[in-house]
């Protein structure tokens, strides 16, 4: 049977996901009865109980119950058009308490408010002894509540005070918590469960443009009440506009809104017009060779104290460069060092890959250890194999086992060889080579990695001896000369890398991006907050590649590509197209405050729907879904 996770290929929505069991304390009570047939006698009955507690978060959320965050905490980008929202992790998390006691009504208890940066509240860290207390006279408004079994006065919980005047116009309505609530499953192409099943939590406010914005998600636990009109609505508690109104906030983060020209889409599509590779800009000089091949010249400073220009060249060339025939192991690192007798300057490039892995290895105690102790372990096994065949005729010595290389020294050397550890100014050692708001291809140069890795595997090589015992151990070490695929790449630097944490990048051999020129992706790091790694391994240079966010960042939102017309939205039909039919943005409950009526908004968008479905939030959320953009770069 094959145990194999089938891949999700669909996103599908419902309307919610109700718990068996909502949150709160149960006994379960069992009875049994014996009767005998043709016997009078009463058997007495048995009965037991027992008591269990359904305990659900209610103060506070655990890091992992929240998926993700749109827009991104921290994150600067063009959201004025998007209705934030939070994914959580458990399906059935927004109604599993209630927003007025006991009774269930399907208005989950959760709300996601959004903040401008001159009203945002402070938030304050109380404890639940706090929420219980007397509440004097001018205090914020918050309901009587009691502890669960569960629960412990010291338990820690955040709290924000809303002015009563700002929460009565972003407040959403109790029909609007339902639409602005759903569930996201993911299916396989077989239409089968994947296990990938998500709630999402969307707000009704869009952030203001040119600001940083706050959400919260907030508790509305027993906050509602009924209207003479049957109609459930937000207890103010009588508030007054001078009074403020206390929410507990289960989970917080910051982004800002900046112009529509910084962007994803704008931000990627803004990057140098022709993609290209890793090197100085053309010098018309003697020396335009090795600059097109990525060299740079840097000051050297010699034993005797002389000065002089060297050849610097990192790992990642800008393309079919030769690789040097070089002998390794190299029992120094000036052993590496060539000579360029047309300029008369010296190229230190692979002198200093060894000399960098071996500080690299020195400075992980742990591996350099390691890596000592076993090389002595093969030492002393050569030496009495050596011995035994010399002196025949002494007793016989059983030869010593081979000792295995230690798994983490592998694995250490394997990161090694990804460039991990390796630090920037070596991959690019002028900024002139990657200035800002570019993207550049290269092919790692594999005679610079077996450097590398030959210099970290020197430890421990001191006399003529060490030397010829590392020789002896051929290709049997992680330091030999790798046999693998090619390996190519892009480096990009851009504030889209720091905008959007998360960045997917997928490499492909042929322009034509299908999956059988799809190169295998080995490392994918940001090394420095602007800028992205990515590495690819394959029979072939890369020669496109996809940039494109995370799955979790599908957003709700609206288009805004036309400023004379305003904020629209195009429909979609049953699978998920998008069609040609729009609905604009008219239905406000306040358009200063950007709060949108979603009741109305959502009528509009399903009486354009052919059939005319029901409003729900599935619906709806199928419809405000927004897909990131797939920005596509191919090598010049």
């Amino acid at each position: 049977m094959s145990t194999e996770v089938e891949k999700t290929a669909f996103v599908k929505f419902e309307q919610y996901h109700q718990p068996t069991l909502a949150d709160g304390d149960y006994q379960i009570k069992v009875t049994q009865v014996v009767e005998i047939d043709q016997h009078t006698e009463v058997i007495p009955k048995f009965t037991a109980s027992r008591n269990f507690t359904v305990a659900g978060e209610r103060f506070e959320l655990k890091p992992t119950d929240v998926v993700a965050v749109f827009p991104p905490d921290g994150n600067l980008g063009d959201h004025s058009n998007v209705l934030p929202h939070v994914v959580l992790n458990r399906s059935t998390l927004p109604w599993e308490r209630t927003v007025n006691g006991a009774q269930r009504t399907g208005i989950p208890w959760l709300a996601l408010l959004v903040f401008d940066e001159d009203e945002q509240p402070e938030p304050k860290q109380l404890t639940a002894a706090d929420l219980l207390g007397l509440r004097p006279r001018g205090a914020p408004k918050f309901p009587k509540i009691d502890l669960e079994s569960w629960q412990e006065f010291e338990d820690a919980l955040t709290v924000i005070d809303v002015p009563f005047t700002l929460l009565s116009q972003i407040m959403p309505a109790a029909e609007e918590l339902k639409l602005l609530t759903h569930v996201r499953f993911g299916t396989s192409i077989n239409n089968k469960l994947t296990g990938e099943e998500f709630a999402i939590v969307m707000a009704n406010r869009l952030p203001r443009a040119g600001r940083t914005s706050t959400a919260h998600l907030v508790s509305l636990e027993d906050r509602f009440q009924k209207n003479t009109a049957e109609v459930y609505e937000f207890d103010y508690q009588g508030a007054t506009e001078r009074d403020l109104i206390r929410l507990v906030s289960l989970k917080s983060w910051t982004f800002t809104c900046e112009t529509h020209d910084k962007s994803f889409k704008q931000l990627l599509q803004g990057l140098n017009s022709e993609p290209c590779t890793l090197k100085l800009p053309n010098h018309p000089t003697t020396a335009q060779k090795f600059f097109s091949e990525g060299y740079v010249a840097l000051p050297q400073y010699l034993r005797g104290g002389d000065q002089n220009l060297c050849w610097f060249r990192g790992p990642l060339t800008p393309g079919k460069n030769e690789s040097a025939d070089l002998k390794l192991p190299a029992r120094t690192a000036d052993g590496l060092v060539r000579y360029d007798t047309e300029l008369a300057m010296f190229d230190v490039s692979y002198a200093a890959a060894w000399e960098l892995g071996r500080l690299l290895a020195l400075q992980d105690k742990d591996i350099s250890t390691a890596l000592y102790q076993w090389k002595r372990q093969q030492a002393q096994r050569v030496a009495r194999e050596e011995q035994r065949l010399l002196h025949s005729h002494l007793p016989y010595q059983s030869p010593l086992e081979a000792v295995a290389l230690p798994k983490e020294i592998s694995a250490w050397f394997e990161k090694l060889r990804k460039l991990e550890g390796v630090p920037f100014n070596y991959l690019v050692p002028d900024d002139r080579m990657l200035p800002a708001e570019s993207i550049r291809f290269f092919r790692v140069d594999r005679a610079w990695v077996d450097c590398l890795a030959d210099g970290a595997f020197s430890i421990g090589r001191v006399a003529s001896s060490d030397h010829k015992a590392d020789k002896l151990l051929g290709q049997n070490i992680p330091a030999a000369a790798a046999d693998g695929p090619m390996i190519t790449g892009i480096l990009l630097r851009s504030e889209v890398v720091s905008g959007w944490p998360g960045l997917l990048v997928t490499g492909f051999s042929n322009k034509d991006g299908k999956d059988e020129h799809r190169l295998e992706s080995l490392r994918t790091v940001r090394l420095a907050p602007g800028v992205l790694l990515c590495l690819f391994a394959g029979e072939r240079d890369v020669v496109r590649v996809d940039i494109y966010q995370k799955p979790e960042t599908l957003h709700f939102g609206f288009s805004n590509d036309d400023p004379a017309r305003g904020l629209y939205k195009k429909l979609r039909d049953r699978e998920g197209k998008i069609q040609t039919t729009t609905v604009d943005l008219t239905h406000w409950h306040s358009d200063q405050q950007r709060t949108v009526n979603v009741i109305d908004f959502g009528k509009a968008l399903v009486q354009k729907l052919t059939p005319s479905p029901a409003l729900s939030s599935a619906e709806f959320g199928l419809q405000m879904v927004e897909s990131g953009d797939k920005i596509i770069f191919g090598a010049k």
